[in-house]
């Protein structure tokens, strides 16, 4: 590279993650997406059970590609991480989304979930600098009175940032630190009585991608409280099964308001469709329609493809069935499970 002085000095710059493009910056989200992608094609192509089958899947050099890049650039990946450590008050820890960029907790959810995906999350470990609880209470203090986070603290309570703290909580297991009666209550009024979609904020307008958001969010709550024989009064919901919102007018929402007919999937009616709320109305579909597992990473066992496994359902079931999510990463829990079988 050449500096400023027309020199041909080499200037070393920090690297690890990925950019949003090519010649872009390292930032958190974009990182978030790529590891994402990435083990989703990885899985695709080299998640075959029988490995003698390898030369008939045609996704299966895709795979491979992915699997390598992935172990290239993970310890990078996490010494980039560290890079982007801001002390607050000396006890507690937050991150940017790149250098010089923004504070909030869509950084610190960015960073674990990669990090849980790829094995850079060892327990075990003696010193692991993502795993401080000095991490988790920089994410409490983001609480507001209304019982969701905000971006930062003394920020108003947002169905995005809510939804990044409390999995960041989940995946860190100190969901404890929060004042989780608070948050359910302030979750499940977001669900708006007409429409049966989210809205992000209070007394705001429904928008499909709150259905993962922040139904999303009530899934991994559920899921907390279940694996912790914490007493939970169903909202919502008509019978003891199920999530504590109501999953049919959600999924009727999704599927009769948020969907264009010509394809794609939108914000609300008179919205155009694009690739975002796509991908969130649909990930908030697979988590109303999948019933609740009583453990956080699942099982081997718990394959999410058990159609007797179901919550409610609206429609006709035998097309509008969607492969489960994990309501924490947002990625298919057979693509996490092989994520973790190689890390």
């Amino acid at each position: 590279s050449t500096d400023a002085e027309g020199t041909n000095e080499k200037i070393e710059i920090i690297g690890g993650g990925f950019g949003g493009g090519p010649q872009q910056m390292p930032h958190c989200a974009p990182t978030y997406a790529a590891v994402l992608s990435l083990c989703i094609i990885a899985s695709i192509g080299c998640g075959q059970e029988d490995t003698m089958n390898k030369s008939h899947n045609p996704y299966h050099e895709a795979g491979k590609l992915a699997m390598e890049l992935l172990n290239e650039k993970r310890l990078p990946m996490y010494a980039f991480f560290l890079t982007l450590r801001e002390h607050e008050d000396g006890e507690r820890i937050a991150f940017r989304m790149h250098h010089d960029g923004e504070i909030d907790v869509r950084a610190t959810y960015c960073i674990l979930t990669p990090c849980h995906l790829l094995g850079l999350l060892d327990k075990e470990e003696e010193k692991n600098h993502l795993l401080s609880p000095s991490i988790a209470r920089y994410i409490a203090s983001c609480q507001t009175f209304e019982g969701g986070f905000g971006a930062e603290p003394f920020n108003e309570a947002h169905g995005g940032y809510t939804f990044c703290a409390l999995a960041a909580l989940r995946i860190l297991g100190l969901v404890s630190m929060i004042n989780v009666e608070m948050l359910r209550s302030w979750l499940v009024r977001r669900q708006l009585e007409f429409e049966g979609g989210f809205c992000g904020r209070t007394n705001k307008l429904v928008d499909g991608c709150y259905s993962f958001w922040q139904g999303g969010a009530i899934a991994v709550l559920d899921g907390w409280y279940n694996e912790n024989d914490a007493a939970c009064e169903k909202v919502g919901a008509a019978d003891d099964e199920g999530l504590s919102f109501d999953e049919v007018m959600l999924q009727r929402y999704i599927l009769l308001c948020a969907q264009d007919v010509n394809g794609g999937l939108r914000d609300k009616p008179s919205k155009p469709k694009d690739f975002y709320h796509s991908c969130y109305n649909l990930s908030g579909l697979s988590v109303s329609q999948h019933a609740l597992s009583s453990s956080w990473p699942p099982t081997s066992s718990d394959t999410g493809e058990d159609d007797k496994n179901l919550n409610r359902l609206f429609g006709d079931s035998s097309f509008n069935i969607l492969a489960r999510t994990d309501p924490v990463l947002n990625i298919r829990t057979d693509r996490a499970r092989h994520a973790a079988k190689q890390f």
